[in-house]
């Protein structure tokens, strides 16, 4: 199917945790985590980005306590340069040209840069949106929220999801003719043509999206954080009991994980799962460049 979809990964900075975090085993050396964001150009609804990455305004936001203390837990590096904003720049596109934002979730390095962009319709879950705006201070650090960064000036932008109508087995049986009856994802249609669906990832954060894009040959999964690493799901490898402290609902990531698991070994042929700080796919997906 010819969808004119084209996609573009950039890394929008990044933050450092100790690797055993994430991968068991693998010691206290400290290890980098790209804060992805997906550039994507659909041919009838203009330029769409998934998430945003860091920002100069998480250090703004992060120089009092509580807040200092995310910025000390999670150490975030931003150049020069890095910023998505500053990277559309050398694509030249303009800020300005965005017409739509997906946030899957509203994590700091998810959402840091979201007040550039005032001319974006901003989709979003109502789940999601709660979690950080009825959050308090002390308990919005806790859980990764910093409220500062999501201006009450954006309100007109955003566009609420709160049905997710559609099974992702269904959709994706249509390729290779094999139904996953254990596969219960739940989607939507973003745009109701068929080339970009919201899948509900709940469980590391409330009201978590992931995106999936059918282009012409494959399909990109866009996983938010709903899976660190992309052995995660090819090795079963697990994250550590205190990266579960990060969690909204520690049950319900393990089933969201279990989920994606049971999709990647069905379809890791004709998908390329993305989770966004994974640093082998990201940066392997950037070397590529455009993919149509």
């Amino acid at each position: 199917m010819s969808t004119g979809l084209k996609i573009k990964l950039f890394e929008g900075g990044h933050c450092v945790h100790p690797g055993f975090v994430v991968k068991p085993g693998s010691g206290l050396k400290a290890r980098s985590f790209p804060a992805a964001v997906a550039l994507i150009e659909h041919p009838e609804q203009g330029f769409v980005l998934f998430d945003t990455g860091y920002h100069e305004q998480f250090f703004n936001v992060t120089r009092r306590f509580p807040e200092r203390f995310y910025a000390w837990v999670t150490p975030c590096k931003l150049k020069h340069g890095d910023c998505i904003t500053e990277q559309l720049n050398v694509e030249n596109i303009k800020i300005n040209s965005i017409q739509h934002l997906v946030l899957s979730h509203f994590h700091a390095d998810h959402i840091a840069a979201v007040s550039e962009f005032k001319s974006a319709s901003i989709h979003c879950t109502q789940q999601g949106l709660d979690s950080i705006q009825q959050s308090g201070r002390f308990n919005g650090v806790r859980k990764g929220y910093l409220k500062q960064l999501l201006p009450a000036e954006i309100t007109p932008q955003l566009q609420i999801h709160e049905d997710f109508p559609l099974s992702l087995a269904t959709i994706l049986t249509g390729n290779d003719g094999v139904f996953v009856p254990e596969l219960t994802l739940k989607c939507r249609d973003l745009f109701n043509d068929q080339r970009l669906y919201l899948v509900a990832l709940p469980g590391h954060a409330a009201g978590q999206v992931g995106l999936l894009c059918r282009l012409e040959h494959q399909w990109v999964f866009l996983l938010a954080d709903a899976c660190w690493l992309i052995d995660s799901l090819a090795e079963n490898i697990n994250q550590h009991w205190i990266a579960n402290f990060l969690c909204d609902d520690v049950n319900e990531y393990r089933h969201t994980l279990a989920q994606l698991r049971c999709c990647y070994q069905h379809y890791h042929d004709i998908i390329e799962f993305v989770p966004s700080h994974c640093s082998q796919t990201i940066d392997r997906l950037k070397a590529q460049g455009w993919m149509q």
